[in-house]
């Protein structure tokens, strides 16, 4: 990582169209500013800055089932990122959650931000599942790929048990359907075995 030839930057690929990891190619440096040619290791396209452009260490809190990891990378200031978009670090994609600068914003210049916060979509996503059988409550995890999708029309199976789910808690309200990574916790309540059923057995923590 030392050698000029194998630094890696994240950039906006103007070909993928996203916030993809680069490696430099050629850089022309002055006090303040730095022009780049670099090559994007997702798509392998070579491009060069058609302006000069600052870069900026920011700070990503990178969260792993419930884990945190910090990282600082480097990134051009003009770029402007927002909640919801997805970041590439050394081959992990990662959804901005929050960005924070003065205060917690939904969009925001990089010249602008101290901290991103964000979720790894590279590792599979860990969901809670609370049952209520009406007088107390118990909770199993199971851990489904980032597009599982859980519908409250469905009867599933955990182990020996049966559920329906009642409500499904996201980060934007409650949905009756929703695919995993978007999912803070399901509600659900224990039903009768049923022939037709999603076998959530194998997910099982």
């Amino acid at each position: 990582m030392g050698d000029e030839s194998e630094e890696i930057l994240s950039f906006q690929c103007p070909l993928c169209g996203d916030i993809t990891p680069h490696r430099v190619i050629k850089r022309q440096e002055s006090k303040r500013h730095i022009k780049l040619k670099v090559k994007c290791l997702d798509c392998g396209y070579i491009w060069e800055m058609e302006r000069t452009i600052k870069l900026k260490d920011v700070k990503v809190i990178i969260s792993r089932y419930g884990k945190s990891e910090k990282k600082v990378i480097q990134m051009p200031i003009e770029e402007v990122l927002k909640v919801g978009d997805v970041i590439n670090i050394e081959g992990e994609d990662l959804e901005i959650t929050s960005i924070e600068g003065k205060r917690r914003i939904h969009s925001l210049k990089v010249g602008d931000i101290g901290t991103i916060w964000t979720k790894s979509l590279s590792i599979p996503k860990k969901v809670g599942i609370s049952i209520n059988d009406g007088r107390k409550t118990y909770s199993v995890n199971v851990l489904v790929p980032q597009d599982y999708v859980f519908d409250s029309r469905y009867i599933y199976r955990v182990g020996e048990g049966f559920f329906k789910i009642k409500m499904i808690k996201t980060e934007k309200g409650t949905s009756k359907r929703e695919i995993a990574r978007n999912i803070k916790r399901i509600y659900a309540q224990p039903t009768k075995p049923f022939k037709n059923y999603v076998d959530l057995t194998e997910y099982l923590l």
